[in-house]
């Protein structure tokens, strides 16, 4: 499928049928739509399925107010609201889950239910002081100055070893944000935190991560899990932060799931 625009934003959007949900699968930060490309085969065949660029990332217009997670929320009511999706699953992963539930807040009428991959919650005092210098670092030198510590603590070690090609691929998308845009974006991993610690939700709730993905895994999941009050926590053993590419059938597998039990919560 080609990708298609509307007022600066990109996206592409499998429609098959009205009766069928819809998922919207968001992103995360550096990436962008193409990392959904080994999960979009899967979920097509039974869902319509919405994927598109943050803003900032890949072919969508660069951010043009102050960075919030509002910002990207109102990204996403705008594209949904031209393709007049009524009500959609949320799959976000990483950055794209702190939005997921955003957008809930603020629209519940448009989520049926939230799947949060590798889902953030940097609230303290070194987090912030390590994702600060790690903006500054990427304003003064690019992306490419983080990638190689990004791609450690993405992958497994036999996943880089094995898939060279697939690493490569991901390493060019990072690699290809504007490091003016890339580092004034990259805070929001924690000032997006403290904006979503206060943020309750009811909806039903898959919180999925790693317990190799140190930033955002087990600890973090089960923290976040606490303001969702209709959630349940999946742990992925042997995996970091990406495993929605190393191990895509099984992220696909309870993802799937957890989508068949929405309406029966």
């Amino acid at each position: 499928m080609k990708r298609q625009y509307f007022n600066g934003n990109c996206y592409k959007y499998y429609f098959k049928d009205p009766k069928r949900k819809t998922l919207v699968l968001i992103h995360g930060l550096g990436l962008n739509q193409d990392v959904w490309a080994w999960q979009i085969s899967l979920f097509k065949k039974n869902y319509n399925i919405l994927i598109y660029d943050l803003l900032g990332h890949g072919d969508s217009k660069d951010p043009e107010n102050e960075i919030s997670l509002t910002l990207f929320a109102d990204q996403l009511s705008a594209i949904v609201d031209y393709l007049d999706i009524k009500k959609a699953a949320l799959v976000g992963f990483s950055l794209g889950s702190m939005i997921s539930r955003k957008f809930a807040s603020l629209h519940p009428s448009k989520v049926e239910g939230l799947v949060l991959l590798n889902s953030p919650n940097r609230l303290l005092d070194n987090e912030r002081s390590e994702i600060l210098e790690r903006a500054k670092l990427l304003k003064e030198k690019g992306p490419e100055s983080t990638t190689d510590a990004a791609i450690e603590r993405w992958f497994s070690n036999e996943f880089q070893q094995n898939n060279p090609h697939i690493i490569q691929l991901v390493r060019n998308w990072v690699n290809s944000n504007r490091k003016e845009v890339y580092s004034k974006i990259y805070p929001i991993l924690y000032y997006g935190s403290v904006d979503l610690k206060l943020v309750n939700e009811k909806k039903p709730s898959l919180i999925i991560t790693c317990d190799q993905d140190f930033s955002n895994g087990p600890d973090a999941a089960k923290e976040i899990a606490k303001n969702l009050t209709n959630s349940e926590v999946c742990i992925l053993k042997n995996l970091r932060h990406m495993a929605l590419v190393e191990d895509y059938k099984k992220v696909f597998s309870k993802v799937d799931s957890f989508i068949a039990t929405l309406g029966r919560h």
